[in-house]
Formats: structure tokens, C-alpha cells, sequence
């Protein structure tokens, strides 16, 4: 703020006064009519009486300066401009740390979302469905309801050839070896006998009358002995014993096991089977020999039963799946299919689906051109058809160590028969 021009005016007329002060020359001697002493009294009266003034005049100059300095300069203009200038660097300075902020902000931001977005597309990546391990999962549905159901129809043959061996009543072989060979051979004449067999000479044995000669569908003859057609081939049996009802496949899987099994049953005791005098009788020795044997002989149907049952038709939940791959392999026909599958396909289907054809289509193989995660997924999914497979073959040399079993128990038996005999030891 500029210096008022009261105070410039006084600073001006200060100078002039001092400067005519120090500027006086004394008066020529001429002009002097009195002793120079009077001239220096009088010259030293007016010098005290100016000093007192210049000093006076110099206090009020000073601090009326120091006053116009402290108030007006200082407080008016210099201490206020300070003011706003420190509070304007302090708002720019804010104004600064809430940039840098904002910066700071923006980069944690942009971090966050690029590491979201990273996240994203590696779930994404990672849970995108594959078409492949989709194929896996839809061919095993339900392929533990087909085997529980496999296992069922195991059970139930088992249980019917013990029927059939023992004359359970209710059984074709209830009364014996008779009727069960008469009822045998009325089944075979009516729906297994082929006229042409025997070189066409079994016209006469065929004939069950009105005029009927043979089997009345040619698709079933032979079928109780063709152990191909009937069993070996087809991936799945019509058979299902949860229904109650009797089919034309089960009704030939029971006559080819009673073909293989037991041809000839056990004659039924005409006599009682009650002990003479605290010893065994006679009958009670062949009838527990009959038991003993009977025994041996379920060992050896057991495997019989076991492929019946993998092969017995299963719950069908996979079936449209099924056909779907069998279709990308070229099976177009929908008749062949169905000879294949049936309508409900076996637990020996669904595996040999999922454990042999799903690897003979070339898409497997591209398919595994995908994400890491869906072929790690694949790799745990064949892992476990795997361990299926294993413990599908654990259960058959299960099987296949208790008909060893029998084998060496059979041929131990000659041999215990010989050692009775040499010490005559008897029961």
C-alpha cells in the first residue's frame, strides 16, 4: 500500500529545516557592530532553542513513523497479504494432498478392478462348461441305479436255481426230476425248437399241436443253448425282475441257466428224512451230499449270474445320452441302437460306453484342446471309470478265486474218499 502524502510532506520540510540549520554562515565582520562575543551568545541561545525543537519534532517524526510502520504498514497491508498468502499456500497445499490422493485413490482403484476382471475371466475360464465332461457326466446318470438293479436280478436267478434245485414249491421242478424235464421239454417245443435242426428231423419232437410246428418266433430258437445270442452279445437283457411280470428275455435266460445248471435235478426222498436211532440214515447222507453239492455248483452259476445281472436292463436315465453318442460314432440306425441299448439301458452298457466307444469318437481328443481345469476335470473323471473298472474286475477274480476254491475242494475229495477208504474209517 503506498506511503500517505501527509507523512511524505512532513519528511520533506524536516530535511529543508536541518538543511538551512547546518547551511547559517556567521555575518561579515562589517555588518557585526558588536563583539564577537555577543555573536556566539546569541548564536548559542538560538542553537539550544532550535536543538529542543529538532528533537522534539524528531520524537514525534519517529514515532508517529513507528506507528504508521506498525499500524498501517504492518497490519494494514503487510500482515494481512501474509495471511492470505499462508492461507492460500495452505489451501493449495490441501488442495495438493487431495490430488495426490485422488491419484492414489484412481491407482488403487484401477488395481482393484484389474485385479477383479483377472478373477473374472480365470473363474470364467475355469467353470465355462465343457461339452466333453458334460458327455462323461450324462452317460453315467444313474449308473448306480443299473447296477443296484444288476445286482438284483443276480440275487433273483441265484435264488430261483436254489428253488429249482431243492423242489421249492410253486417251482416247474417241484415234484422232481420228471416234471421238471416234462415241463422243460413243453417250453422247448413250443417257443426253442427248430424243425431244421438235426438235419430237419425234428419235425415230430416240435410239434405241440393244432398244427404248430417249432418255435412260434424263429428270433428265439435255440435261444435256451445259444449262449451267444442270449447272454454273450447283447449289451443289455429285456430282463427285470422288479416288474413281476415274466418276459420273453427273462424267460431265456432261465432256460439256458437251467440248461447250463442242474439239467438233470435231484430225484425228491420217497421216504422220510428222520434219524434211525441217533445215526444218520441213509437218505440224510445223500440228501446232505445232494446240499454239498448244490452248494459247489451255485459257486460256479455265480459268474453265470453276475454277467446276467451287469447285462439285466438297468434304470434308463441315461438312454437319449447313450444314443447320442452312439449316433456321433455312425450308428445311425435307430433299430440297431435299441438292439444295443434296449430301451433301458444295462450297467454293462453304460460302462462299455463310457470305458471303450466314448474313446473311439475323434472329438474326444480334439475336445482336450480346452481350458486346464476341463481337462484336469476329464482326467478325474476317467480316473474314476477306472476305479469302476477295477472294481468290477476286483469282484471278478472274486469269483474267480472261489471257483478255484471249489476246483481244489472237488479234487481234494477223491482223494479224502481214498483215505477212508484205506483206514475204513466211516461216519
Amino acid at each position: 500500500m503506498p506511503i500517505k502524502g501527509t507523512k511524505i510532506l512532513r519528511l520533506s520540510l524536516l530535511s529543508a529545516l536541518l538543511l538551512a540549520l547546518f547551511t547559517i554562515t556567521a555575518p561579515p565582520a562589517e555588518a557585526c557592530c558588536n563583539c564577537p562575543a555577543t555573536a556566539k551568545d546569541e548564536s548559542s541561545k538560538q542553537w539550544k532553542s532550535t536543538e529542543a525543537r529538532l528533537k522534539n519534532h524528531y520524537r514525534s517524526e519517529l514515532t508517529a513513523q513507528r506507528v504508521w510502520i506498525t499500524s498501517v504498514l504492518w497490519e494494514d497491508n503487510i500482515l494481512p497479504a501474509l495471511m492470505l498468502m499462508a492461507e492460500q499456500f495452505s489451501t493449495v497445499a490441501m488442495q495438493q494432498v487431495q490430488i495426490f490422493g485422488t491419484f492414489l485413490d484412481a491407482g488403487q482403484q484401477m488395481e482393484t478392478q484389474q485385479t477383479i476382471q483377472r478373477l473374472r475371466a480365470q473363474a470364467h475360464k475355469d467353470y465355462h462348461p465343457s461339452e466333453g465332461l458334460c458327455q462323461i457326466g450324462s452317460a453315467a446318470k444313474s449308473l448306480a441305479a443299473s447296477e443296484r438293479k444288476g445286482e438284483f436280478t443276480a440275487v433273483v436267478l441265484a435264488q430261483r436255481s436254489q428253488d429249482r434245485q431243492l423242489g421249492q414249491t410253486g417251482s416247474a421242478a417241484a415234484t422232481g426230476y420228471s416234471g421238471d424235464i416234462q415241463n422243460r421239454l413243453a417250453q422247448f417245443k413250443e417257443k426253442y425248437c427248430d424243425p431244421l435242426d438235426n438235419n430237419s428231423g425234428l419235425g415230430y419232437l416240435c410239434d405241440h399241436g393244432g398244427g404248430n410246428i417249432g418255435a412260434a418266433d424263429p428270433a428265439r430258437s435255440n435261444r435256451d443253448i445259444d449262449y451267444v445270442a442270449t447272454l454273450a452279445a447283447p449289451w443289455t437283457l429285456d430282463v427285470d425282475f422288479t416288474d413281476a411280470k415274466i418276459n420273453n428275455g427273462e424267460e431265456d435266460i432261465l432256460a439256458l441257466a437251467s440248461n447250463l445248471y442242474g439239467h438233470e435235478v435231484f430225484r425228491r426222498p420217497t421216504v422220510g428224512l428222520e434219524s434211525q436211532a441217533g445215526k444218520l440214515s441213509a437218505t440224510q447222507r445223500v440228501y446232505m451230499d445232494m446240499r454239498s453239492l448244490l452248494a459247489k455248483r451255485s459257486v460256479a452259476e455265480n459268474s453265470f449270474n453276475a454277467i446276467a445281472g451287469m447285462k439285466a436292463a438297468g434304470s434308463g436315465g441315461s438312454n437319449a445320452y447313450l444314443q447320442a453318442l452312439l449316433k456321433d460314432l455312425g450308428l445311425e440306425n435307430d433299430a440297431e441302437l435299441k438292439a444295443l441299448l434296449g430301451d433301458n439301458p444295462s450297467y454293462y452298457a453304460q460302462m462299455e460306453v463310457l470305458a471303450k466307444k466314448i474313446y473311439q469318437n475323434p472329438d474326444f481328443y480334439t475336445n482336450l484342446y480346452d481350458k486346464p481345469a476341463n481337462v484336469d476335470r476329464k482326467g478325474v473323471a476317467l480316473q474314476a471309470i477306472g476305479l469302476m473298472q477295477k472294481f468290477d474286475l476286483f469282484k471278478s477274480y472274486l469269483r474267480n478265486e472261489a471257483s478255484l476254491s471249489v476246483l481244489l475242494e472237488l479234487s481234494l475229495m477223491d482223494i479224502q474218499d481214498q483215505i477212508e477208504n484205506q483206514t475204513g474209517w466211516t461216519q
